[in-house]
């Protein structure tokens, strides 16, 4: 080979591998942790949007965290965000290559989230894309930075864009009753079938003292038991839904026939909160020797709450302990 051809295909390896350096280099400006926030106790308020004009606000108040100035947030869910911003994790830089197309993606389906602290300053401003290497990271930007980066948190693999929830909804407690039982001044149940209509009740509280009076039927025999009373009240101080059902289709039609049972809770204040619920059909089982459908026990009702200000799903199996009848409160004979 002439020694022209050599110095040209030396030239070419030398070029070749500055250009690859070039295109896969790093932005050794920003540390492994600089996307996190290392006290999120500063933070108090969050604002998350979208090109679509979906928009939340979190807020930090007195008694806990609240979405879009209206709803308490659910515990969970606010939790899980704070620990993200916390240990949020450079894994790489995005390669050159690939630089473009990243920025592009996330300049049209990110979801632009602001984090303020309590005096109102911004800390930061992230854009969190979609996933990256197979759904194990996730693609992010600072505002005014240059680069996007591949992003997780240690120990762990996966998108943290679905953490970023633009639904008032999803971020709203589902908690049916949350109140105190230092709060709770009466509670009455009421059934509304004719075979347990006489199992309705009626608790007023007096300090440490519960006065049980049965709406229906003759008097209950016996002494009420003030433990009882005392134990079946503290089930209010967290009865959580599993999940909203407002889009139901079925809701108006439910709602306008008789309920099974009504449940109104005064506090202390006069404030009321009414639920009122509505058997779900258990799921078909079977048949039985005439062909008919056979299905499985009733396990979840439909909460109708406040006046159907919100229309919720909602299981036996944790509403059973408030589901008492009268004769619960009584000593047995």
């Amino acid at each position: 080979m002439k020694k022209t051809s050599w110095i040209l295909l030396l030239i070419f390896a030398v070029l070749a591998f500055f250009t690859y350096r070039y295109l896969n280099q790093e932005d050794t400006a920003l540390r492994s942790d600089d996307f996190a926030i290392e006290n999120t106790n500063q933070i108090g308020k969050i604002v998350m949007w979208d090109k679509t004009k979906k928009r939340v606000t979190l807020t930090r108040e007195d008694d806990g965290w609240q979405v879009n100035g209206k709803y308490p947030v659910r515990k969970e869910a606010i939790d899980i965000l704070l620990q993200t911003f916390e240990n949020l994790d450079i894994v790489a830089q995005v390669p050159k290559a690939a630089e473009e197309n990243v920025i592009r993606s996330i300049n049209i389906n990110s979801t632009i989230t602001e984090i303020y602290d309590k005096n109102g300053k911004l800390m930061k401003e992230l854009y969190v894309g979609d996933g990256a290497r197979a759904s194990t990271t996730t693609y992010m930007m600072q505002k005014g930075s240059k680069y996007p980066y591949e992003i997780s948190l240690p120990n762990w693999q996966g998108v943290l864009k679905p953490r970023f929830m633009l639904n008032e909804i999803d971020w709203r407690d589902r908690a049916v009753f949350r109140i105190p039982s230092d709060k709770i001044k009466t509670v009455q149940v009421e059934y509304f079938s004719p075979e347990k209509k006489e199992l309705s009740f009626k608790l007023i509280r007096n300090g440490n003292l519960v006065d049980v009076q049965k709406l229906y039927g003759l008097p209950t025999k016996g002494l009420p038991i003030d433990k009882k009373g005392m134990y079946y009240i503290k089930g209010f101080e967290s009865l959580v839904a599993e999940a909203f059902e407002n889009d139901n289709p079925k809701r108006n039609s439910l709602v306008t026939a008789e309920p099974f049972c009504e449940i109104k809770v005064m506090t202390n204040t006069g404030e009321l909160r009414n639920v009122k619920l509505y058997p779900v059909p258990g799921r078909k089982i079977g048949q039985n020797e005439k062909g008919a459908p056979v299905r499985a026990a009733v396990d979840r009702y439909f909460a109708s709450v406040d006046d159907n200000a919100d229309f919720m799903l909602v299981q036996d199996r944790v509403f059973k302990r408030v589901l008492a009848p009268v004769n619960f409160f009584y000593e047995e004979e």
